[in-house]
Parts: C-alpha cells; structure tokens; sequence
C-alpha cells in the first residue's frame, strides 16, 4: 500500500505529533508499505530526506514551531498522481486545515484523519479575555466537527477521545488506534550519568515530568503536587524536561521557592536521550487533562517506570490502575498521595515497574501499526465501492 501522510508538525519539532507520526512511518515501512510525508519546512532544518516534501508555511510571530496557516506552496498534483497513492493520512497538532483534503480529493483516494490534541479543550486553557475565549473555543469544535465529517475515517487515540467526539454531531465512522512505540529504543543510560549531569544526589527519589511546558499542561499543578510530596519525604527531586512558552515564567517561579534546589529544568533535550532517562526516575507524573493519548506514558511504561497521572481525555486508557501507576481525579491532595504513596513504598513500586514493562507490550508499534494497516484496508475497500 502506498500511504500519503500531511502533517503539520514533524521532526525535529520536539512534540508528541512529530514523534508518532515519524513512528508510524518507520512501522510501516517495516511492513513493506511505502510511505510519503508532506510536512512543514523549517528553516533550520536543512537535511534532504527521501520520500519527504517540505513545504513552506506562515508561522505565528515568534513562534518557529506553530503554524497558524499552512501550506502556502502545493505539489504538482500531475506527478503526485504518478506515485500511486492508495490513501491519504492527515495529522493535526495545530489546528485543522484542507489542504490533505483537497490533495485526497485531486488523487480520488479516501481521507483518514487523526488529531493529536482536542482542540476546543486546548483553546480554554490560553490567556485570553473571558468572551474571547469562548469565541475560540466555538470556532474550534466547529472547525474539527466540519473536518471530520469531510474525511472517510477518523483514528481515535484512545477510547476516551472517541467518546469525547461522539457527543458531536460527527457521521464518519470513528476508530481506536493508538500509536506504539518501539520498545526497544527504551534502554537506560547509566543512572549515576544522569544523576552526574543534572546534579541531582544519587539518595534521592526521583520524580519525572516530560512534556512542553505550556498551561494546558497543567504545570502549576504539578509543582504544587510535587511540593506536597516534597514535604512527605523531603529528599525527593523533580526532573521536568521540555521546552514551552511558559518554561520561563515556571523556572522564575520556583526560582523563588524553598523546593528549587529540588527542582530541576532541563529544557529540550534530543528524544533519543529522553528515552534513556525515563528508567532513571521512579515515578513519571502526567498532571495534563487533554491529551487523547498522552505517549509519554506508554514510552515511560516500556521503561518500566510507573505512572501517576490525571484522568482526561485519555490518560487513563493506558494505565491499569493500581498494576503498573495510579489514575486519580483532578484533585491536588489525591494526586499528590499517590505519587507519594508510589514514592514511599519500595516494593509497590517495584512490583509497578515489573508489571509496567510486560503491560507495555501491548502498545508496541509493530501490532497497533496492523491495526492501522487493517483500518486503511477497509477505508480503501470501503471507498471504492461507495465510487461502484
């Protein structure tokens, strides 16, 4: 099969978009497809790669990574048809557009669609005045309801996410798919190395954040969190890597709390090297809420590192609770004992990271990828007999 991803974000942008959608194209080809990439050219970004076409696109001000409308070039639609393509992918971390749409369209081929963030849900966490918001947030659910409804088929990530968009006035048929990982690309660096790096004493417990560090994130609360826990055990440390717009105001902030010699920021780090830390850490904490499927639990699960995180839009699809982590409300006191709990007991968390790495293996890229395959096959199978 020969499959057309477009993208608006792809590597080496340092987000959950890129990483699965590179993933999946890796997982494929390993199963003998072929896969085309359109994606965003930045220009930093100055490698040549073979079955890619970068496009260029306006980016909001100041802001090298998100796209308000892309793309502002297209293909030749002449020699895109020459390729054969069988079906075509749209993935979103932005917002909606139609170009992979109208590209479908032009190649007479079905459109499967998945969005990696909810995207009303996001436009209520930004700044912004009260009426404004609300505006936002209605344009992005119509902007999502009137995608979706133009594709063939949308790939849920996670069950919690699909019931979120069939409270929606959507009619294309919708799936759960999520996107594995490559379980192997999980294996530790020395833990006194990382220890070494970010100065942090080889006595303490380790608590681990990875993601961008933006409010829909839920950052205070999981400094507020991590200060509860700080106060329990007090020789505990907090590891957040990640890069964001608010990254500064948050290392000001603890700047000027009693737990900042516990706390540190590393800021981006290359994802090859933060696989390798997960297995350092003790616990990995998920605070955010609106992710539908939050891929860093799944990656910190391979490592066998339990999971504390929130209950949202998809967070606790992939955590059995109480096995492998703990899922909890959005309440600061039930969050924060549980990461206290996992941190205290030396065998629960043990008997956690054990049961992590086997509960892990059901997300690995080679089987989620054939079920994508088997989705696509009867998008196609479908499609066509709809054209009869």
């Amino acid at each position: 099969m020969k499959i057309l991803f477009v993208s608006d974000s792809y590597i080496p942008v340092p987000n959950g978009t890129a990483v699965s959608v590179e993933t999946l194209r890796l997982s494929l080809e390993k199963l003998g497809h072929t896969v085309y990439v359109i994606a965003p050219k930045y220009r930093f970004w100055k490698h040549s790669e073979r079955g890619i076409a970068r496009l260029p696109g306006l980016f909001k001000p100041f802001e090298k990574y998100n796209l308000s409308f892309w793309p502002t070039v297209g293909l030749n639609l002449k020699k895109l048809k020459d390729f054969g393509i069988d079906i075509v992918h749209s993935h979103f971390y932005f917002r909606p557009f139609y170009y992979a749409k109208e590209l479908a369209s032009s190649l007479d081929v079905p459109l499967v669609n998945t969005n990696y963030r909810i995207f009303p849900e996001v436009e209520k966490y930004k700044d912004s005045l009260k009426i404004v918001k609300a505006r936002r947030v209605k344009k992005a659910l119509v902007e999502m309801i009137d995608y979706s409804n133009a594709c063939d088929q949308i790939v849920a990530l996670s069950k919690s996410s699909k019931n979120y968009l069939n409270d929606f006035d959507i009619t294309t048929p919708i799936k759960v798919v999520p996107v594995g990982v490559f379980i192997k690309d999980y294996i530790s660096y020395p833990p006194e190395a990382i220890r070494n790096k970010f100065k942090i004493p080889h006595e303490r417990k380790l608590v681990l954040y990875v993601g961008a560090i933006e409010n829909e994130n839920e950052i205070t609360f999981l400094i507020r969190a991590f200060r509860s826990a700080w106060k329990a055990i007090d020789d505990v440390h907090l590891l957040i890597i990640g890069s964001g717009t608010k990254l500064p105001d948050f290392q000001k902030a603890v700047a000027k709390l009693p737990l900042n010699k516990f706390t540190t920021f590393t800021g981006y780090l290359p994802k090859k090297q933060v696989n390798k830390i997960y297995a350092i850490a003790d616990v990995l904490a998920y605070p955010g809420r609106i992710d539908p499927q939050p891929l860093v639990i799944a990656e910190s699960l391979a490592s066998g590192t339990p999971v504390v995180a929130v209950k949202g839009m998809g967070a606790q699809d992939f955590i059995s609770d109480s096995q492998d982590g703990f899922v909890t409300d959005a309440n600061l006191e039930n969050f924060s004992g549980k990461l206290t709990e996992v941190l205290k007991k030396d065998k629960m968390r043990l008997d956690f990271s054990l049961k992590a790495r086997i509960n892990a293996r059901k997300f690995r890229a080679s089987i989620l990828t054939r079920e994508l395959v088997d989705l696509y096959a009867s998008a196609v199978s479908q499609y066509k007999n709809k054209i009869v």
